[in-house]
């Protein structure tokens, strides 16, 4: 009876757990996502850990960089977890999972880096021998690894990572080795972040051809109907899909219904933000870099980028004082010099010719104990033809700065709502830098 990707995962996480208390983790290969532990990530890494396992032969564990506590805050991950028969209980290995003291050396050495391409520094502190053995990823190239990596796969753009580790199934005639619970996490993730492959948005070929690959394989269960209009295919896609039960509408995916319908339920999970506090919406889906500032190339400062999927005029009202004391707090925590907030959501009051609210974005910046760097970020960030940024004032979202005077803020509406964190990050880097906007994270 063919292995089900929860047995895989028990399996392959007591192995190494073993392997680690043993002192005989180093030639294991972790794969590993970004730190926001997106879908994407978890996806990803859970994806290509089967492919160089099963594939490959190689002893390799995905993990996550999000603690098991942090694990319920993205109900979306969640939902996509019980659709691929996975328990986050059991079947995820999370970062503080692994017995190590995490000031000092990881207990492996070998990584394959899934969703980011740049190996994070709690992997190599005190630990010389770590090296990155293979990259997939769909963010900017920061040309690391060339010597090391294979496969190293980046491609940019793309809608999603877990297509691009679709595509290495597909590259070595392995899609059919794609059990069906992680053909519905690979679509789940796909589907997230290529906005339901509608045209138009986010979804590139690479995406389109990967979810051609994954829809037959995936459990029909995920779909509302299991005889759906399709072209016909071929060979072994045309196998697969007979046995599923599940056909593709090739020339328009985003209008086959269990698709959309899945589509939907997954983007309401991921809105579904409205129980959590200030200080959950900010650690959610947040990303840390380390940044050289032009005036003091020698020294470092650490900024944190939060995403979060509600906008300000009902966050701030709604969190009064505990908004500015619970940033404040995640600054202090993380050791942040600057935290963005980029707000990103729905305005149901404005509905757009799809009848859905329009999309919305929104940036706030809080720099710390620094006026001279507050004042060159936030002079520059006005100034991007990129975001197109319009500057709000607190009293505009029904509240009043509350901030202590060590901290500096200041925010915008975005009217650029294509520009993601993806477009954001490199941008906050160059200017803090002083490099030329070529700059990359």
């Amino acid at each position: 009876m063919p292995m089900t990707l929860s047995t895989f995962l028990k399996e392959r996480n007591t192995s190494y757990l073993d392997a680690v208390k043993s002192g005989k983790a180093k030639d294991w290969t972790v794969v590993v996502g970004n730190e926001a532990g997106d879908l994407d990530s978890i996806a990803s890494a859970i994806a290509f850990a089967w492919y160089a396992s099963k594939v490959q032969g190689a002893p390799a564990v995905s993990l996550t960089q999000t603690p098991r506590s942090d694990l319920h805050l993205r109900a979306e991950n969640l939902h996509a977890f019980g659709l691929a028969q996975l328990s986050p209980d059991t079947d995820i290995l999370c970062i503080d999972d692994v017995p190590y003291d995490s000031s000092g050396p990881f207990p492996s050495a070998n990584f394959a880096l899934v969703d980011h391409n740049r190996l994070n520094s709690r992997f190599t502190r005190g630990n010389p021998d770590a090296r990155v053995v293979a990259v997939v990823d769909h963010h900017q190239d920061e040309g690391l690894y060339r010597e090391t990596a294979d496969p190293r796969l980046i491609v940019v753009p793309t809608g999603s990572c877990a297509s691009l580790v679709t595509q290495l199934f597909d590259q070595q005639a392995a899609a059919d080795d794609i059990p069906p619970e992680l053909a519905t996490l690979l679509l789940c993730s796909i589907l997230i972040d290529t906005g339901g492959l509608r045209p138009g948005g986010k979804a590139e070929a690479a995406d389109h051809r990967a979810a051609s690959l994954l829809i037959p394989r995936a459990q029909a269960a995920v779909f509302n109907q299991q005889a759906l209009v399709a072209s016909p295919l071929e060979g072994s896609e045309r196998d697969a899909q007979a046995q599923s039960g599940v056909q593709i509408n090739e020339a328009a995916p985003h209008e086959t219904p269990g698709l959309k319908e899945l589509h939907t339920t997954l983007q309401e999970k991921k809105a579904s933000v409205a129980h959590l506090r200030t200080h959950d919406l900010l650690r959610r889906d947040y990303k840390e870099y380390s940044m050289s500032p032009a005036g003091a190339p020698s020294t470092e400062i650490q900024v944190g980028l939060s995403s979060v999927p509600i906008g300000f005029a009902e966050w701030l009202p709604r969190h009064g004082d505990d908004f500015f004391r619970e940033t404040e707090r995640y600054m202090a925590e993380r050791g942040l010099k600057v935290l963005g907030i980029l707000t990103s959501f729905r305005d149901e009051e404005h509905p757009g010719k799809d009848g859905r609210g329009k999309h919305r974005r929104e940036q706030m910046y809080v720099v710390r104990g620094d006026k001279a760097l507050a004042d060159a970020l936030f002079d520059a960030l006005a100034e991007s033809e990129e975001l197109k940024l319009k500057r709000v004032k607190f009293p505009e979202y029904g509240v009043h700065n509350g901030f202590r005077d060590e901290f500096r803020s200041r925010v915008w509406q975005q009217k650029n709502v294509d520009a993601t964190r993806k477009a954001t990050a490199p941008l906050v880097k160059s200017i803090i830098e002083g490099r030329n906007r070529g700059a990359s994270l």
